[in-house]
């Protein structure tokens, strides 16, 4: 059977580069990875790219997984010893245990044993990318066992970490709750509309204790998965990323050395997204503002001709115009967090995806805020002002098209739409579902459809031997290739993406839930969806990710933290404002006591919950806090007994106690080769093996089936 726990694939992109250059790059790359212990070899990728695959032997990568445990030993995350010694080989307890190893071995610096290999940086700028293999057969099992599954028990969520490590399954387990609490608001929801409850003040505080209730459990419930899954503050072991800049080295009080930049420095820096911030939501809602002022004005005001067509053209232009402009601020937030120079992969990860997710914020929640705290209340007074200035302004074509007097609806005492509200959440939540559900599923699909089949179009005609005429093993070793050209295609899988649509989902229903009560329903039924499709997505459309350990989901707490005290002020402040029989009776005067009963009784119930449930805490927390009483109840009586045994030799005449020292024989076991990597290479091999590709695959368009995937790889 083949195994998927040892081996990673390097693109190496040579299109772009000369052939000297690229025989160069490539002869380093293969001599650092042979130099850290790793088997290599080098296979032609699709169109101009190099796939070097990497096997970690069973001694070294078996060495690996071992000092990682007695690493994390070290630091506390586990509070027994592995056993063993220094030299002890050990089996991962699961797939992405070795994989982690195997991964650590190929992209850690060369003073921690690694190889150094990182994409896009330095001499390294032409690989694209690093990735494990998929397991074919274990995301099949994987995804049969989850569709038959309404909800997930801790033992699929095993499951998953044992295949794609604890990051990915976190994301699983945070839905996967969310998910479950979802049922909640969805029944309170379609009561409340049943009900006729418009603008429901009881909806609007069962949705607030609901929100903060959900929040605090999965708090717990992410400790809880943290103990059972080993990974309980690992960030205290997480290595500098290679793009740190450090000024000086200092020893800290352990005696060890450590890479040191001055924090007055890093604050400066991360002072510079706050104008940032300021700067991109002047900018998104400068133009939110007047692409929704000039829809309000066609609504209300605009008398010619295709009126159903022409109100929507804003939105439009603004549908067009938004993702240029996001597009931007994104690769200018990426520039910030490159500055900001931090330390750790999970810290720069976590603040390029935040400063993202603000862009998405205003422009996902502003127009809601505008419509509910400026169109709905004012709009009496706007409509008619925006009206009188445009007709100004564009002169005959302003009058031509615009109404005024009794046209207007609010020169007669009209009344705005109220309507529009609901609308509004109605269009930006659910839509905003759907189309991300497509972004993330069907185009993915197609373009890579379409970029294989021009691949194919593009291919030399070559002819292939059939397959009668071709021998097993090289039909399965063939299979292999190609599904390894087909995976370095993909793209590679960001979990911050859909942690950060279901944080952008939580702040629909804690800002704006009682606008529309059956909004809960749609997203009950979105994830029930995506919990299946984006295990699909991962096995199907992505690159497999590297397997890196997470203890949670980071600072998105914080979000949700937030997004929960916001919901506390809005949802009190659109209460007050259209809970009343007509739209704008509650007076505005006491909006502001409003708003600071609400937010109040919110902190005082957030600290009632939080101290409840951290006191009844989980099956696994308080295993762990008995476990730790146990180890140091377990030291004290040794040393009682020593002390006794002590006192006893003494009164005993003296008489020593002989302890036979014994040895311990190293044991290596050596298993047989794979299909991959079959013989013992010889140094060299795979550097000579990747030049000749290199130089072959020179001048053609794209790579179809090779003459040498029917050989046997050396």
């Amino acid at each position: 059977m083949e195994r998927y726990n040892d081996k990673y694939v390097i693109v190496y992109d040579f299109k772009n580069v000369d052939t000297e250059t690229a025989e160069r790059e490539v002869t380093v790359m293969i001599d650092d990875l042979e130099t850290a212990g790793l088997l290599t070899e080098a296979r032609a990728g699709y169109e101009q790219t190099l796939l070097v695959f990497v096997k970690a032997p069973r001694e070294l990568l078996g060495k690996y997984v071992y000092r990682s445990r007695v690493k994390d030993w070290l630091y506390g995350i586990v509070q027994t010893h592995p056993g063993g010694t220094k030299d002890s080989v050990v089996d991962g307890d699961f797939e992405a245990e070795d994989l982690l190893s195997v991964y650590h071995l190929v992209n850690w610096p060369k003073d921690r044993g690694g190889a150094g290999i990182t994409p896009g940086l330095g001499q390294w700028e032409n690989v694209t990318s690093i990735f494990p293999l998929h397991n074919e057969a274990a995301n099949q099992a994987l995804l049969k066992h989850v569709s038959r599954r309404l909800f997930l028990t801790n033992e699929d969520l095993d499951r998953i970490r044992d295949l794609h490590g604890s990051k990915v399954a976190f994301y699983f387990a945070f839905i996967q709750t969310y998910l479950v609490c979802l049922a909640f608001p969805a029944v309170t929801g379609v009561l409340t509309w049943y009900l006729g409850g418009r603008y429901s003040l009881t909806y609007a505080i069962l949705t607030c204790v609901w929100c903060t209730v959900t929040l605090e459990y999965w708090k717990v419930r992410e400790v809880d998965l943290s103990i059972r899954w080993r990974v309980r503050n690992v960030a205290s072991v997480k290595v500098n990323r290679p793009q740190f800049r450090w000024e000086r080295i200092v020893v800290d009080g352990a005696g060890e050395p450590r890479h040191h930049f001055p924090r007055h420095k890093q604050v400066l820096r991360h002072l510079l997204q706050i104008p940032f911030i300021a700067l991109s939501a002047a900018l998104l809602g400068a133009l939110i503002v007047a692409v929704f002022a000039l829809e309000i004005l066609l609504s209300e005001s605009y008398t010619g001709g295709y009126p159903g067509v022409v109100e929507y053209v804003p939105t439009i232009m603004l549908a067009l115009v938004l993702p240029r402009i996001n597009g931007l601020l994104e690769r200018v937030a990426e520039a910030i967090t490159d500055y900001e120079n931090h330390r750790t992969a999970d810290h720069y990860e976590m603040s390029l995806t935040q400063k993202n997710f603000v862009l998405s914020i205003i422009t996902n929640y502003l127009p809601i805020l505008i419509t509910a705290f400026v169109y709905v209340p004012f709009g009496d007074e706007i409509v008619p002002w925006l009206s009188a200035h445009t007709r100004s302004l564009l002169g005959q074509l302003g009058q031509r098209f615009l109404a005024e007097g009794e046209g207007s609806s609010h020169a007669v005492g009209g009344v705005v739409d109220a309507t529009r509200l609901r609308d509004e959440v109605i269009a930006l939540a659910l839509t905003g579902q759907v189309s991300s559900f497509f972004e993330e599923n069907v185009l993915p699909v197609a373009k890579r459809k379409l970029h294989a089949w021009y691949r194919t179009y593009r291919a030399p005609t070559t002819t292939m031997p059939t397959t009668d005429d071709v021998e097993p093993f090289a039909q399965e070793e063939a299979r292999f290739l190609r599904s390894a050209r087909d995976q370095a295609t993909r793209t590679p899988y960001d979990v911050q993406e859909d942690i950060a649509e279901i944080v952008l989902q939580f702040g629909y229903l804690a800002l704006f839930s009682p606008v529309w009560p059956l909004i809960s329903i749609g997203f009950l039924v979105n994830n029930i969806v995506e919990l299946r499709t984006d295990l699909l997505k991962i096995a199907m459309e992505h690159q497999r990710p590297a397997p890196v350990r997470s203890d949670g989901i980071g600072p998105w707490i914080s979000s949700l933290d937030f997004l929960t005290w916001a919901g506390s002020l809005t949802t009190g402040a659109i209460v007050h404002l259209f809970g009343a029989s007509s739209i704008g009776a509650g007076a505005w005067w006491a909006l502001p006591i409003t708003i600071f009963i609400s937010e109040h009784v919110f902190m005082g119930f957030r600290s009632l919950v939080r101290y409840a449930l951290q006191r009844v805490g989980s099956a696994h927390i308080r295993r762990e806090r008995d476990e730790r009483y146990a180890l140091r109840a377990r030291y004290l009586r040794e040393m009682e007994a020593g002390e006794a045994e002590e006192q006893r030799r003494r009164g005993g005449g003296g008489a020593q106690l002989s302890v036979a020292e014994k040895e311990r024989r190293k044991s290596v076991r050596i298993m047989g080769g794979e299909a991959f990597f079959t013989r013992q290479m010889e140094h060299g091999a795979s550097t000579a093996a990747g030049l000749s590709l290199i130089r072959a695959c020179r001048g053609v368009g794209a790579v179809g089936e090779y003459e040498d995937d029917k050989s046997h790889l050396d």
